[in-house]
């Protein structure tokens, strides 16, 4: 069968034709050797079937890197569901998110109680960049496929109002600007309002250029859920220490890692882990 002609199943329940230079593009961000890229589309051209669904492609490509002589690539191309991992609360993801623009410049502060003109607010994260302020709410899903609707948007500038004539009243310095940040992706209705609203709209692959997978990626920002060589509880454990971030656990010096049941050897598999995924990152864009 012409691979061109099969349709794939998203997580959405939609389907659309299979595309390889979607499967390029996706593979390149992992900067793999260009005879690896073309091994890994091969593989996936010959698992191709009618209404396969794309976590299945995703499941072919990460074990074909993961067996390849880049393993860790497999880490980072793991990305996005590294980020599903955080949950299920969006609290990690609050406070990955804050790391993010901290990295980025930002000064931030997380769960920041605001006084409305009506009720008070738990903003998320305030961030704060060259004397501008910005309310930043943070929308998580730990399931592919799921989209933050317009719903969300006017929930967050009806809060963002509030907080503006709460400000104006206690004489304080006003937010610049409302965002709105997901790990999945928008509705267009939602992104239609936001940027009508004057609304930062930060999704995954949203806006073309600066979305959330190149604020990651740009830094070398891959959260400790990306790890293969920790359990999910060693990861949990990790993240309660406030580690969010593969490159606050290589400036901790591994002392993170104490008290996680670790042998000598699979001590020093995390931190050869942790290095080779903050030097891809600092690679990518150099």
């Amino acid at each position: 069968m012409d691979s061109e002609n099969i349709q794939v199943l998203k997580a959405s329940g939609e389907k659309e034709p299979f595309s390889e230079d979607k499967v390029r593009r996706s593979i390149r961000r992992t900067r793999i050797p260009k005879k690896l890229e073309d091994e890994v589309v091969r593989h996936v051209r010959d698992s191709l079937y009618g209404g396969i669904p794309t976590a299945e492609i995703y499941r072919h490509i990460s074990e074909y890197l993961g067996n390849s002589s880049y393993p860790y690539t497999k880490t980072v191309y793991g990305l996005k569901q590294a980020i599903m991992q955080l949950g299920p609360s969006g609290y990690p993801f609050e406070k990955f998110v804050a790391a993010i623009l901290s990295r980025h410049g930002y000064t931030v502060q997380t769960d920041v109680i605001v006084s409305g003109r009506c009720v008070d607010h738990e903003i998320d994260v305030v961030a704060q960049k060259e004397n501008r302020r910005y309310m930043v709410e943070c929308k998580f899903h730990n399931l592919p496929g799921v989209r933050s609707d317009v719903k969300v948007a006017l929930y967050i500038q009806a809060r963002f109002e509030d907080v503006q004539k709460g400000n104006e009243k206690e004489g304080i310095k006003p937010f610049d600007q409302a965002w709105l940040v997901t790990n999945t992706k928008c509705t267009t209705e939602a992104i239609h309002y936001g940027n009508c609203m004057g609304m930062q709209v930060l999704g995954w692959s949203h806006p073309q250029t600066g979305n959330l997978q190149d604020l990651i990626e740009s830094a070398g920002l891959h959260p400790v859920t990306c790890l293969t060589s920790l359990t999910d509880a060693q990861k949990k454990k990790v993240l309660s220490r406030g580690i969010v971030l593969c490159r606050d656990l290589l400036e901790d010096k591994g002392g993170s890692l104490a008290d996680l049941g670790l042998t000598p050897d699979e001590k020093s598999h995390v931190e050869k882990e942790v290095t080779a995924i903050c030097k891809q990152g600092a690679a990518r864009f150099a």
